[in-house]
């Protein structure tokens, strides 16, 4: 009996560890784009020298150095940039501009056709009602090839309208009484809003996404203490 006992014993450990190993293994897939995310990229002395010559330059860009594979973990890395647009260029790109000064022509130029047409993106986007655009980036792969990216968030009517009444206020406020109204932007930003992200080809296919958005499709996010939490990932 206990031979048995022993052996029914160890076929249970048995499939428990299987169990445990493919749900770390599938734990470890859902969490590889944060992981990679949190580790910084390993630059050769030219390549960080080049990247900070780039951050200068190009001071309205967050450059952003980086392995990755898909759209998803590219879109993840662009979501958090703070600047006006936010520029992913892997390892091995970035090395070869530092390396090479015909390649970092040819990549500074795609830089700045890329950055160019976002530009263009950005100011029809201004006319479009109802959302904002958070942020705009593009991605540069090994070959050259280029991906844009887009994060949008669309407001609730009464935000919008919140927001549209601090404006006109502002006007004929003074100093503090504009910080009153920033406070009531504040409040509303606390209320319910949603948050997508598009990614495309060619900057013509972005704004073609983003003006297909169906919103209704979008789950609602609410705002933490105040500040809003990302759940789009």
């Amino acid at each position: 009996m206990n031979k048995v006992g022993s052996y029914g014993m160890y076929q249970q450990n048995l499939y428990d560890n299987t169990i445990q190993n493919k749900k770390e293994k599938e734990a470890g897939k859902t969490s590889r784009t944060n992981q990679t995310a949190a580790q910084p990229a390993k630059l050769s002395s030219r390549a960080e020298k080049l990247l900070q010559e780039l951050k200068k330059t190009y001071s309205n860009m967050d450059f952003m150095v980086a392995d990755y594979e898909t759209d998803e973990e590219a879109a993840a890395y662009l979501s958090r940039g703070s600047k006006e647009y936010s520029v992913l260029i892997d390892t091995e790109t970035l090395e070869e501009m530092a390396a090479n000064q015909k390649s970092k022509e040819k990549y500074l130029g795609i830089l700045d056709e890329a950055t160019g047409k976002l530009s263009d993106l950005r100011e029809q986007l201004s006319e479009e009602e109802g959302q904002e655009v958070a942020r705009l980036g593009i991605s540069i792969g090994k070959d050259g090839s280029v991906s844009y990216f887009a994060e949008l968030e669309k407001m609730s009517e009464k935000q919008r309208e919140r927001i549209e009444k601090s404006k006109e206020k502002k006007k004929e406020q003074s100093d503090q009484a504009e910080k009153t109204a920033k406070n009531r932007s504040e409040t509303a930003k606390a209320e319910p809003y949603k948050r997508t992200r598009v990614t495309a080809q060619t900057a013509e296919e972005l704004l073609e996404k983003i003006r297909k958005v169906d919103w209704e499709k979008v789950p609602e996010l609410q705002a933490v203490n105040g500040s809003r939490l990302d759940l789009s990932i």
